[in-house]
């Protein structure tokens, strides 16, 4: 009978944590909400189903474990080249205005300077799973606002790893705080070079050695230990199990098995994240929570409004347009899990006092459940600042050298521009639907508007020096019309489109353009490669690049990842 009770507690989680998963895709939301709903409903503090004890608390402790992991993995060299500006400047300036501000309401109500800088700078971070999980349900993904808003949460999400280890050194006191962060800032270099040495000389190898066996369990053990020991090493060393977490994903990030080790950590992950919200929700008291009724509304206000301001700000001071800050501001303006797991620290509870902490958790939560919502708006608003903006003619980069010259902003038309940016291609993108032309400005595009037919355009967008005319949209009579004068007035000129079928692409042929048929998921993928080719990428490189945006538009199923 011990032996039931012993493991009743995780049975229970996972038979919540299952309900939860089901309930949020019935009713359209993040999981991470049913998750602390659930955890509240079954806590200590209502039904009393599960309590919070040393097998809870480790279960949830371990699914933070495997979230810093997550967050490793997608750290790589790679990373940072593709990221560039994002990383480097809009990243530090959003969580620098976002977390200087918070922290400053944060002091005027009162808090100490160290706990200020914990809630302030926590309250910058935004959900990596509901943000990347909206950014999939829109096809926003491949697009710069969304590589934009993954480079801001990559930033964010190494930025909260140094927020934990100093929310963690908080237990030592007002006295002690120095010389513990000190300390911790000394174990933490040490640990980080550690690790970049094992996973160059050591995991290289092993994972070379385990590959060999051809099996999938031995990588799913393989993805175990590594996480396991390495957070059991750093925790030694007197820093968080979470940091250690987070170098063992670094250590396989530069490696050729960070896909597969991936896979087989993923699903681990997930449900031991899922658990961890439970346990937050289980931590909290309804009748407080009631009571604080006023006090949450104003939080929540607070932080979305606030955060949407301040971000929008940041987005600005880094170059990007109103539409595009508008629209990177309200997608990213929503708590974290980050945040949710400061919050949980003992150290900030207790220094924040249970219903402080208590009304922040439920802010923060359905925060994450209005995130569609607050998205929505900010796509209406970032389309009015598009239409406003807007002004016939192209867009600033028409001086470019042998430009490509993209007309029309379909799916194909977007990815034609993804792929020419990823390989710094000059191009030059026009529209002449209004309602696509405001949502690729408001999406972050370069573009500008007007109708390919009209010649005199051609002259203007710099047809005569252009090496490439590709349409993302077929009008075939019009082609017809033109091709004449084209092939007289631009001899040098290629022509790309692309068309639905066959029957299409044989009547686009006979006109001399290049047709390519659109069979490829994401749609356009077919079109920018025949593009990169024309230009002479090397077709290793368009491989590479067409499995990474494949991969890209697979949403990511952590808990969160399918807010819609």
């Amino acid at each position: 009978m011990s032996d039931v009770l012993a493991i009743l507690p995780a049975v229970t989680l996972l038979g919540v944590g299952l309900i939860c998963i089901i309930a949020a895709r019935l009713v359209k939301t993040s999981p991470i909400v049913m998750f602390i709903a659930a955890g509240l409903l079954i806590g200590p503090n209502a039904l009393g189903l599960a309590p919070l004890n040393s097998v809870t608390n480790l279960l949830g402790q371990l699914g933070v474990v495997f979230l810093l992991f997550e967050i490793g993995l997608g750290f790589s060299s790679r990373t940072i080249r593709e990221s560039g500006r994002d990383l480097v400047v809009l990243g530090p300036l959003q969580m620098l205005i976002c977390g200087a501000g918070f922290a400053a309401a944060a002091l005027a109500f009162g808090l100490d300077w160290p706990l200020a800088i914990v809630v302030g700078f926590g309250a910058g971070i935004s959900a990596t799973a509901v943000v990347s999980a909206t950014l999939h349900d829109r096809g926003l993904v491949t697009c710069p606002l969304g590589k934009s808003s993954m480079a801001l949460l990559v930033f964010q999400d190494v930025a909260g790893i140094f927020l934990l280890v100093f929310a963690t050194s908080l237990g030592a006191g007002s006295g002690g705080l120095g010389p513990a962060l000190a300390m911790a800032g000394l174990n933490a270099a040490i640990a980080a070079g550690a690790a970049l040495l094992i996973g160059r000389y050591g995991a290289r190898p092993a994972l070379t050695l385990l590959a060999r066996t051809n099996s999938p369990e031995v990588f799913t053990a393989a993805a175990l230990f590594l996480v396991l020991a390495t957070a059991a090493a750093t925790g030694a060393l007197g820093l968080s199990l979470t940091l250690g977490a987070f170098l063992a994903g670094v250590m396989v990030a530069e490696t050729p098995y960070r896909a597969l080790v991936k896979s087989e950590a993923k699903p681990f992950g997930a449900l031991l994240l899922g658990f961890f919200f439970i346990t937050v929700g289980m931590g909290l008291d309804w009748r407080a929570l009631i009571d604080q009724a006023p006090l949450i509304l104003a939080a929540l206000a607070a932080l979305m409004a606030g955060k949407t301001v301040l971000t929008f700000l940041a987005a600005l001071a880094s170059g990007w347009s109103r539409p595009g800050a508008t629209q990177l501001a309200f997608l990213t303006a929503q708590g974290s899990e980050f945040g949710l797991v400061l919050l949980a620290l003992p150290a900030v509870a207790l220094g924040l006092g249970a219903e402080i902490a208590g009304a922040l958790v439920a802010a923060s939560a359905a925060s994450l459940a209005l995130t569609p919502v607050w998205t929505g708006l900010g796509l209406k608003l970032a389309r009015r600042l598009a239409a406003a903006k807007a002004k016939p003619g192209a867009p600033s980069a028409t001086g470019a050298d042998r430009p490509i010259l993209v007309f029309a902003m379909t799916p194909a038309g977007r990815m034609a521009l993804d792929g020419l940016k990823h390989f710094h291609i000059p191009a030059v993108a026009i529209d002449s639907d209004p309602r696509r032309f405001m949502a690729a400005l408001a999406d972050g595009y370069d573009v500008g508007f007007g109708d390919p037919s009209d010649l005199r355009l051609m002259k203007a967008v710099g047809a005569v020096n252009a090496r490439v005319l590709a349409l993302g949209q077929s009008r075939y009579e019009i082609s017809k019309d033109v091709t004449a004068y084209v092939n007289e007035t631009y001899p040098d000129l290629a022509r790309f489109v692309v068309v639905e079928d066959e029957t299409e692409a044989e009547k686009h042929r006979e006109l001399g353009m290049h047709a390519v048929i659109n069979r490829s998921m994401p749609e356009g993928l077919d079109f920018a490669a025949a593009l990169l080719s024309h230009a002479g990428v090397d077709e290793e490189k368009i491989m590479a690049w067409m499995d990474s945006t494949v991969a890209a538009h697979i949403p990511d199923p952590l808990p969160g990842a399918s807010a819609a």
